[in-house]
């Protein structure tokens, strides 16, 4: 269970309303990690089970959690921790499917996704190298499947900026980095050391606009710090256009996946999960 170090302090004094006007409600995970955001009545919630020491290969579901999906590399599973190997690193939570292969129940839509990350050593350095938290994927994004390639991104990038890239297709549907400039809450992500990521994606406006905003707790004492946040309201567009979708799509639809990402440095995971929460007025 997470440290109760600041939580007596805010119970008391309570949550600030944010730039909507909503009141975060206190209340901790499966983990013991503070919550942001209200959970939707009824709404699904997936958390880490790395207690039971395993390995998880390259393009394969976790065989004791057939909705978490390896994407790259061996997935090195026990106590509470999983470390992947620099690669390209996707660690993609699903929806469940039926025989014929169809998504059973509702679509990850309004989310908080939170992870702690630890940094290790690269194999390459990438102007763009960051850690990711992506919400409203398809299952896929290759080049086999480039219209499942959908993504908001929340990114802590290892330059220091914090801030959300959209995906519209895979690979040219990719914006720029928002807001601009980027926020840079620190110099880079720290190598060797515990940092938590949370990222709220929400609709807003009526279901027509997107919130999304970057949390982090630099520090691992389940004290969240506003890193970045931008509304996507139009006009952000992808590179190219492309699967007959609006270069500044607004991706307001729930998609079957979510998942981490980073690329070619070594990474270890710990309360790792996603929540749906209720969506922004």
């Amino acid at each position: 269970m997470r440290p109760l170090i600041g939580i007596c302090l805010l119970l008391c004094v309570g949550w600030p309303a944010d730039a909507h006007g909503e009141e975060r409600v206190l209340n901790r995970d499966h983990f013991g990690v503070t919550q942001l955001a209200p959970s939707a009545p009824g709404g699904r919630e997936w958390f880490a089970r790395w207690d039971q020491p395993r390995k998880v290969p390259a393009y394969t579901a976790d065989t004791a959690d057939a909705l978490m999906f390896n994407e790259e590399g061996v997935l090195v599973i026990s106590n509470g921790v999983a470390a992947a190997p620099a690669g390209q690193t996707r660690l993609v939570v699903l929806t469940r499917t039926n025989g014929a292969g169809g998504w059973i129940g509702p679509l990850w839509t309004n989310v908080e996704m939170t992870a702690y990350v630890r940094r290790g050593v690269a194999t390459r350095a990438l102007h763009y190298q960051a850690f990711y938290l992506s919400a409203r994927s398809g299952e896929r994004h290759n080049d086999a499947a480039p219209c499942e390639g959908t993504s908001y991104h929340a990114t802590a990038r290892f330059d220091g900026q914090c801030g959300f890239k959209k995906e519209l297709w895979h690979t040219g549907g990719y914006t720029g980095l928002r807001p601009d400039p980027a926020p840079r809450p620190w110099p880079t992500v720290p190598e060797g050391k515990w940092v938590g990521l949370k990222f709220l994606c929400r609709n807003c406006d009526g279901g027509r606009h997107v919130r999304l905003q970057l949390y982090l707790d630099p520090e691992e004492r389940n004290q969240w710090k506003l890193a970045a946040e931008f509304t996507d309201a139009g006009g952000w567009k992808g590179e190219k256009a492309g699967c007959n979708r609006p270069q500044d799509d607004i991706l307001v639809e729930g998609r079957p996946a979510i998942y981490f990402r980073t690329d070619y440095v070594a990474v270890e995971l710990k309360e790792f999960s996603v929540r749906e929460v209720a969506p922004l007025p």
